[in-house]
């Protein structure tokens, strides 16, 4: 069976060209955080790799899931520097970002 679409005269006609994915630089996921407890939050790229803790005045961030088996990495004044350390460091990191 064969299906036939006509195109409207008096249209112009394109040929879609699929962009080539694989010369595109892949560029990682942009770390995002979501409230996860009362002065919690998860930092996720790809899957959660970290938290950021809120302990007036300073951001405590954490690296590892789960939290039980999070490392604390560092301590900054403000919040979106605490998500980018976070990030920046689970992309360095070596170590396995779950538990076994």
């Amino acid at each position: 069976m064969s299906v036939r679409t006509p195109a409207p005269s008096g249209s112009e006609v394109r040929t879609a060209q699929e962009p080539d994915v694989s010369s595109e630089p892949q560029h990682p996921a942009k770390p995002r955080a979501e409230l996860f407890d009362f002065d919690r939050y998860v930092v996720s790229q790809d899957g959660p790799i970290g938290y950021v803790e809120v302990v007036s005045p300073v951001f405590v961030c954490y690296l590892g899931h789960p939290y039980a088996l999070a490392e604390e990495i560092a301590q900054v004044l403000d919040f979106d520097r605490a998500v980018q350390i976070v990030a920046e460091r689970a992309a360095t990191s070596r170590r396995p970002k779950l538990a076994p």
